[in-house]
C-alpha cells in the first residue's frame, strides 16, 4: 500500500497552543466538528480558516499543539479539511491525538517548506518532496500508525479488527 499524498503548504509561526486551534468557550458549545470548524485559529490568526483549501498542510516553525488534550483541536482540523501537520515538535497529546484520528502529524525540520509550496509526503518513505528534490526525510511511522492511517483512525481499525473477529 502507497502513503502518498499532495498538500499546499500553510505556514504558522510561533509556539501554538490548543486553545489557539480551538478556544476552549468553543469546545464547551459544540460537539460537531462542523460547528467548530469556522472557529480554528480564531484569535491566534483571524481569517486564516477562510483561506484554507482541502489537503492544506499546516507547517509550523515551533511547538505545535501544546496545552490541553483537546481532541477538538485535531477534528477541527481535519473539519476544515486539513491533511497533514508538520512541525519540529509537537504536543505529545495532539500528536497522538492526530494519528488517532487519521492526520499524519510529522515531526521535522521546517525552515525549507516555504508558504504556498506544493509539497508531496511518502509517509511509507518518510520523505518531504517538492518538484523531484527531498526537502525533508523522517523516520517512517511504525507499521501500526500506518495501518491506523489508511483504515481511517485507530477507532475504525479497532472497529475492522472487532468485526472481523
Amino acid at each position: 500500500m502507497t502513503y502518498t499524498s499532495t498538500h499546499r503548504v500553510r505556514r504558522v509561526t510561533g509556539m501554538v497552543s490548543t486553545d489557539d486551534i480551538i478556544p476552549a468557550r468553543y469546545k464547551h458549545m459544540h460537539t460537531d466538528p462542523k460547528l467548530l470548524a469556522p472557529h480554528l485559529f480564531e484569535a491566534y490568526l483571524p481569517g486564516f480558516v477562510d483561506t484554507l483549501e482541502p489537503g492544506d498542510a499546516i507547517v509550523s516553525d515551533s511547538v505545535f499543539g501544546i496545552g490541553s488534550s483537546r481532541e477538538q483541536a485535531v477534528s477541527t482540523l481535519l473539519a476544515n479539511g486539513i491533511g497533514l501537520v508538520i512541525a519540529p515538535r509537537f504536543g505529545r497529546i495532539l500528536f497522538r491525538n492526530c494519528w488517532n484520528l487519521a492526520l499524519p502529524a510529522i515531526e521535522t525540520d521546517t525552515d525549507r517548506l516555504a508558504e504556498g509550496m506544493s509539497i508531496s509526503l511518502d509517509l511509507g518513505r518518510g520523505e518531504i518532496r517538492c518538484e523531484g528534490a527531498t526537502l525533508s526525510t523522517f523516520p517512517k511511522p511504525p507499521p501500526l500508525l500506518l495501518e491506523m492511517i489508511s483504515q481511517g483512525g485507530l477507532l475504525s481499525r479497532v472497529k475492522t479488527r472487532v468485526s472481523g473477529e
